[in-house]
C-alpha cells in the first residue's frame, strides 16, 4: 500500500508526527524491492526510511520528505525443527514471544513486555534486566539499497547496551558497513522448556511491566539510557521532573523516563522535555542522559 501525505502520527506509538510525503506498507521482501527500485528509478522521492512499529521514534511536526517503508506487515514467524525460530522484521516481539512460549520454546520471555519489532529491537539490541536482543541472535538478512542481500552473523553486529553496529555512526564512529542497509528478517535461538512453565513467566514479566510503566498511554518506551549504576527513571524524579506537563506531553507519575501523550501532544513538547530533563539531571547529579529514543530532527517548519 502507498500513501501520500500520510500523517506519521497515525503509525508512531506516541501518535505525533506531520505528514510523510510517501508512506510505503510492504508485506513481503519483494514489494520491499519494488519500492526500493522506484526509489532508485526517481519514481518514488528520497530519502528512504525504515520503519516497524514505530515504538521509540520521534517524528517531526513538520513531517518527512522522502520515502517512509514500513516494514510492520512483515509479521511472519516460524519454529523450525531445529528449534531455532525464523521472523520477518516486522514480527511483533510480545506476540513472538508468546507463541514461542506456547510451543515449548523459551529465552525469548524478556521480549513479553517490549512493544517493537525484531528489526527495530535488534538495531537497538532492544532489552531489559533479564534479557536482550543481543542474547538470542542468531543470524540477520539485509536488503541494501540497490537491492543487494547479505546474512550476518551475531559476532559481525559488535552488541553493546541498546545498541548496536547499526547504530555506529550515532556514537560518533566510522560509518558502520550496514549503514542504510535494512534487516528483513532474523534467525533466534530458543531452548526446550514446559509451556505452561513458560507461559506462567510471559504473563509475569508481562503484568510487572504493565503495573511499572504507563502502558495504557501512547509513549516511546524509556527515552534516555540508564547510565552505569544508576537509573535514568530515579535521576529525573530526585531533579524533580517527575509528572511534568508541556502541552500535551507529560513525564509519567508512574516511572519518570517515559514520556506519554496526554492528548494532543506534539514532538516539539517531547523534543523540549528532554533537554531541559537533560539539563536539570546534568545539574544536579552531573550526569549528562543520553537518549534511547531516536529523536529525527525537523527538516522543514512545522505548521502545527
Amino acid at each position: 500500500m502507498i500513501l501520500q501525505d500520510e500523517p506519521l502520527s497515525r503509525h508512531s506509538s506516541i501518535r505525533t508526527g506531520g505528514p510523510g510525503q510517501m508512506v510505503a506498507l510492504v508485506e513481503s521482501t519483494e514489494e520491499l524491492m519494488s519500492v526500493l527500485e522506484k526509489v532508485r528509478e526517481g519514481i518514488f522521492p528520497s530519502p528512504v526510511r525504515f520503519i516497524g512499529n514505530a515504538s521509540n521514534i520521534l517524528f517531526p511536526d513538520g513531517g518527512l520528505l522522502g520515502t517512509v517503508i514500513s516494514l510492520k506487515k512483515m509479521d511472519r514467524f516460524t519454529l523450525r525443527p531445529d528449534g531455532l525460530i525464523e521472523a520477518e522484521a516486522g514480527a511483533f516481539l510480545p506476540r513472538l514471544a508468546f507463541h514461542a512460549a506456547r510451543q515449548g520454546r523459551g529465552g525469548l520471555g524478556f521480549l513479553s513486555g517490549i512493544p517493537g519489532t525484531v528489526g527495530g529491537g535488534i538495531v537497538m539490541n532492544a532489552g531489559t534486566t533479564t534479557g536482550e536482543m543481543g542474547d538470542i541472535l542468531r543470524e540477520v538478512c539485509l536488503v541494501s539499497p540497490d537491492g543487494a542481500m547479505e546474512r550476518i552473523v551475531r559476532e559481525d553486529l559488535r552488541f553493546s547496551y541498546r545498541t548496536s553496529e547499526f547504530q555506529r555512526e550515532e556514537l560518533s564512529e566510522s560509518p558502520s558497513r550496514w549503514q542504510d542497509w535494512v534487516i528483513v528478517s532474523a534467525v533466534l535461538e530458543t531452548f526446550p522448556a514446559e509451556p505452561v512453565f513458560l507461559m506462567e513467566e510471559w504473563e509475569r514479566l508481562r503484568r510487572s511491566r504493565s503495573e511499572a510503566q504507563p502502558l495504557d498511554k501512547p509513549n516511546l518506551g524509556s527515552v534516555f539510557r540508564n547510565p552505569p549504576g544508576d537509573f535514568a527513571g530515579r535521576l529525573i524524579e530526585e531533579a524533580g521532573w517527575k509528572g511534568v506537563v508541556r502541552g500535551g506531553i507529560e513525564i509519567s507519575p508512574r516511572h519518570a523516563n517515559f514520556f506519554v501523550n496526554r492528548g494532543g501532544g506534539l514532538s516539539r513538547d517531547f523534543r523540549s522535555l528532554v533537554e531541559d530533563v537533560r539539563l536539570a539531571v546534568l545539574k544536579e547529579n552531573g550526569i549528562r542522559l543520553e537518549t534511547e529514543v531516536e529523536i529525527v530532527p525537523e527538516e522543514t517548519p512545522a505548521t502545527v
